[in-house]
C-alpha cells in the first residue's frame, strides 16, 4: 500500500472515530435533555400538588376566620342586647325608686308614742332612725309584672335571698307566677 493511500485510510478511520464520538456526544446531550425535561416535569407536577395544598388550606384557614369574626359579631350583637336590657331596667330601678319615695313622702307619718322617762334618757340608736332597707316603700306606681320584675331584679343585684324577694312579692304584687319571674331574675343576676 503506497504512503499516500495508508494516509487516506488513517485519516477515514479517523474521521469514522469523530463521527462516532460526536453520534455519541449527541446522544448522550438528546438524553441528558429528556432526563432534564422529565425532572422539570416532575417538579412542576410536585410544585402544582403542593400549591393545590397550599391553596385548600388557606382557604380553609378563610372559612375558619370567618366562622370566628360571625361568632363575635353575634356575641357583641348579644351583649349590645344585654347592655340595653341592662340600662331599660336600671331606669325602671330609678323610676320605681322615685315613686316610692313620692309614696312613701305622701303617706302621714305614724304618731310616735312619747317615750317613758327611762327610754328619754338612753342614746338614740342610729339605725331606728333611719328607715328600714327594703326594695321600695311599697309597690310603685302601675303595679304589674314589670313593676315587680324591676323591684326582684333591685332585690337580687343588692344580695337579697330568693326567698325573701318572694315574700316581698307575694306582700306586694298579684302575681299569676312568681316563681317563673323569680327563676328568670336569679338566673340573670347569677350568670
Amino acid at each position: 500500500m503506497s504512503e499516500g493511500s495508508r494516509k487516506q485510510s488513517t485519516a477515514a478511520a479517523a474521521a469514522d472515530r469523530v463521527r462516532a464520538v460526536l453520534e455519541a456526544a449527541e446522544q448522550s446531550a438528546a438524553d441528558l435533555r429528556a432526563e432534564a425535561a422529565q425532572e422539570i416535569d416532575a417538579q412542576l407536577e410536585r410544585a402544582e400538588v403542593v400549591a393545590g395544598r397550599l391553596a385548600e388550606r388557606a382557604n380553609q384557614i378563610e372559612r375558619s376566620l370567618q366562622a370566628i369574626a360571625d361568632s363575635v359579631r353575634d356575641e357583641l350583637s348579644a351583649l349590645r342586647g344585654d347592655l340595653e336590657e341592662l340600662r331599660a331596667v336600671g331606669e325602671g330601678v330609678t323610676e320605681a325608686r322615685t315613686a316610692a319615695a313620692e309614696a312613701a313622702a305622701a303617706e302621714p307619718e305614724p304618731a310616735e308614742p312619747e317615750p317613758e322617762p327611762a327610754e328619754a334618757e338612753q342614746e338614740p340608736n342610729p339605725t331606728e332612725l333611719a328607715p328600714a332597707a327594703s326594695p321600695a316603700a311599697g309597690p310603685p306606681a302601675g303595679d304589674g309584672h314589670e313593676g315587680a320584675r324591676v323591684i326582684a331584679l333591685n332585690m337580687a343585684l343588692n344580695g337579697s335571698p330568693r326567698e325573701e324577694t318572694a315574700r316581698y312579692l307575694d306582700e306586694n304584687f298579684e302575681l299569676e307566677n312568681p316563681e317563673a319571674l323569680l327563676d328568670e331574675v336569679y338566673a340573670r343576676v347569677g350568670s
